[in-house]
């Protein structure tokens, strides 16, 4: 495995580096990761938010912080390796948009009360689980994109009108 990083990979089981050397590639493909606080989910829920996320390229893992950060620290994230989480957590990988899964994910918490969102990375940048949500809230690029257009459409529309009355007045 090479060079270890800390104290308790020295005691790492198979099982455990497996899971770290899956989460390793798991960060080095996502764009974003967000934390959440996973409890309160049944299993049937957990598995209809799989569902949703799996649409939109995104997964939710529950995973040992400790070995998460692991997997950062060899992967090269240092700000998920040294993240400040406490207690249970489950992780988001956004793998095409960095923002679908995340607003997937707070349309599923809100609904159901849960998941909690408790710190997010993306693109490098790390947000607080406030941040996080406003985030979430925003428009959708494409959604963006159609706003723009509207908007320029409907001024050459009064454009195209106000030239024609000032034709009809000479």
């Amino acid at each position: 495995m090479g060079k270890k990083l800390n104290p308790t990979e020295d005691h790492m089981t198979d099982k455990k580096v497996q899971t770290v050397a899956s989460l390793k590639d798991q960060i080095s493909k996502a764009k974003s990761v967000v934390l959440a606080d996973y409890r309160g989910l049944t299993h049937k829920q957990a598995e209809e938010l799989h569902k949703v996320l799996k649409k939109v390229e995104g997964e939710f893992t529950v995973v040992k912080n400790t070995l998460l950060k692991i997997a950062a620290k060899q992967s090269g994230d240092e700000r998920l390796s040294k993240n400040t989480v406490a207690g249970p957590v489950a992780a988001l990988f956004a793998y095409a948009d960095e923002f679908a899964p995340l607003r997937e994910l707070v349309k599923f918490a809100s609904a159901l009360g849960g998941p909690a969102i408790k710190l997010a990375y993306i693109n490098g940048i790390e947000y607080s689980a406030d941040q996080a949500m406003t985030i979430a809230k925003l428009p959708s690029l494409d959604g963006l994109r159609s706003q723009f257009v509207y908007t320029l459409n409907a001024n050459i529309q009064k454009l195209v009108y106000v030239l024609g009355v000032i034709k009809d007045a000479r």
